[in-house]
């Protein structure tokens, strides 16, 4: 009996509901997605664009709208309130070239993207894990973000600081351009070529032979080729 009624009470404390609300939304077309407060995002694709909703909230708090190329996912009137909901949001696209998260957002992908050019950017504890396969690839992280990579690239630049972290360990990429400061890391794996630099604290480990390597670490920066 004493189990039940603290299930109960749980149940009706604002913002612990045990319910799980869900809804499919139309949006237009978009080519990026930036996610926010918390959010968890699960990319899939597909032939058109749309957008599924899941949360222990009213659904109406969750925001997802597409503005210039982008769709942005976030909570409405966002303060401490939404620290403790639990909202999951399921995205089809059809081409996809930026992925934006801050302020613990998460995406995830199903399967490997595929496009010419992708830039990732993490920031203030939002976290990336995707596989893919692009020409082009840039990634950021700072402020705690977090991007883990896996799959091929012809070039990538990555650019981490205040913490950021980015393990493009299981990304092959030809050629790479590495940027760390202000405790900072990457992790890639290079074949070809490879200009790295370090400062502040930051921190680049390679894997790979490089035929060409320009690197520099200042500061207390290290790059270094990883055991």
């Amino acid at each position: 009996m004493k189990r039940i009624f603290v299930i109960l009470l749980l149940a009706a404390m604002p913002g612990l509901s045990l319910a799980q609300n869900s809804e499919v939304r139309s949006v237009d077309s978009f080519r990026g997605i930036r996610a926010g407060e918390g959010i968890d995002v699960y990319l899939k694709k597909g032939t058109k664009e749309s957008v599924k909703v899941e949360a222990n909230v009213d659904l109406s708090s969750v925001v997802t709208e597409v503005s210039g190329t982008y769709l942005k996912i976030h909570m409405r009137n966002t303060n401490n309130r939404w620290k403790n909901v639990n909202v999951k949001v399921y995205v089809t696209y059809v081409d996809v070239d930026k992925l934006a998260v801050s302020s613990a957002a998460r995406i995830y992908a199903e399967e490997t993207i595929k496009a010419r050019n992708l830039d990732i950017s993490a920031s203030s504890a939002g976290a990336v894990d995707v596989s893919v396969e692009v020409s082009e690839l840039s990634v950021s992280a700072s402020s705690a973000g977090d991007v883990e990579l896996k799959g091929k690239a012809k070039s990538a630049t990555y650019d981490s600081s205040s913490a950021g972290q980015i393990d493009a360990d299981d990304l092959e990429a030809e050629n790479a351009m590495a940027e760390a400061s202000s405790g900072g890391s990457v992790r890639l794996n290079v074949t070809n070529a490879l200009t790295a630099r370090a400062s502040s604290g930051g921190d680049i480990r390679y894997r790979g032979s490089p035929s060409k390597s320009i690197t520099n670490s200042t500061s207390g920066g290290s790059v270094r080729k990883s055991s």
